[in-house]
């Protein structure tokens, strides 16, 4: 049986990249500590600060909670956990009860959010009514309710369980494509503007995707471990991860090189050639002046309902007391 490299105890992981097999305890503290690093490094979070952690559920958010639930202390930063039931059946329900299971095993404060009970539809009805896939309607629905829920929250950060793999498949698209500000939007952080948008940090931006899952099984994290029903196999996404799998178990290392040599040099990727300003509507971040949700929401509902949205999302937080 392989043993630690540093203790010689039983080795539950070979980190290849690392040249390192580690016992279940120093695989612990090894991912702990890459994202420690990475939030010090990047400025994620700073002491002080009230962070959302999003949680869908899934192996990712399960680790990113229990990582961060370990270093609020250390770091001094308030956590709160956010998910978003988006009404994809017994998907949903066995997500939602995950996420629930999860923040009782942490004893952090859970925000829920039922795209059905705020917008009478959930994700698959919404992607029908719009005649648009439910992926592209589930990401303006989740990236607007977790804005929303942070604004009104007044919290600082929004924390996302995006791993290495996510970033080096969202980063090899973006240049394959020449959608090239993209590229940009791939940071470990993003800045806060004023009034419109919460900073979005990812702190497991140098943690692979199996190191995640590990993590999540040896500290005994629940989640709910199956793909959404909407997602498809044969994307472009899937045959990228893949791809840069293949190129791993041949170069180790070689997604480490990716998102750090990304996270160097975003700034230098062109930016978005508009200026954000407030939804003349709801108040948060558009481009133009009408955001992407109550453009959304009018189409299918008839009228723009950021702005009652919201409204409901501040009565949830203000019932919560958190």
């Amino acid at each position: 049986m392989a043993k630690c490299s540093l203790c010689g105890a039983p080795a539950v992981a070979e980190v290849r990249y690392a040249r390192l097999r580690l016992c279940r305890e120093h695989f612990l503290e090894f991912v702990e500590r890459k994202v420690e690093r990475a939030v010090r490094e990047h400025h994620m979070i700073r002491r002080g600060e009230k962070v959302v952690a999003a949680i869908s559920g899934g192996k990712d958010s399960a680790t990113l909670a229990g990582v961060l639930a370990r270093l609020r202390e250390r770091l001094g930063f308030g956590l709160v956990l956010a998910h978003i039931d988006l009404g994809i059946g017994e998907y949903s329900v066995r997500s939602r009860r995950a996420s629930e299971r999860l923040a009782d095993e942490l004893g952090l404060p859970l925000l829920v959010l039922s795209v059905e009970e705020l917008l009478g539809d959930g994700v698959p009805r919404l992607a029908m009514k719009a005649r648009r896939p439910a992926c592209s309607v589930c990401g303006i629905v989740k990236r607007y309710l977790l804005n929303a829920l942070a604004i009104e929250a007044r919290a600082d950060r929004v924390a996302t369980g995006h791993n290495a793999d996510d970033i080096a498949a969202y980063a090899l698209k973006a240049f394959l494509t020449q959608n090239l500000e993209d590229l940009r939007k791939q940071k470990p952080a993003t800045p806060s503007i004023e009034g419109l948008a919460v900073s979005r940090v990812k702190p497991l931006y140098s943690v692979y995707e199996k190191e995640s899952y590990l993590y999540a099984l040896l500290r005994g994290l629940p989640f709910y471990h199956e793909e959404c029903p909407h997602a498809r196999l044969t994307s472009l996404d899937f045959h990228l991860k893949e791809m840069i799998n293949k190129l791993e178990s041949r170069h180790p290392g070689i997604k480490l090189q990716l998102v750090r040599g990304l996270a160097r040099n975003a700034d230098r990727y062109p930016g978005e050639d508009w200026e954000p300003v407030p939804c003349r509507h709801c108040g948060l971040i558009s481009y133009g002046g009408e955001c992407s949700f109550c453009r959304l929401t009018s189409r299918v509902k008839g009228e723009p309902l950021g702005g009652k949205v919201r409204g409901k999302i501040r009565s949830l937080i203000e019932g919560s007391h958190i």
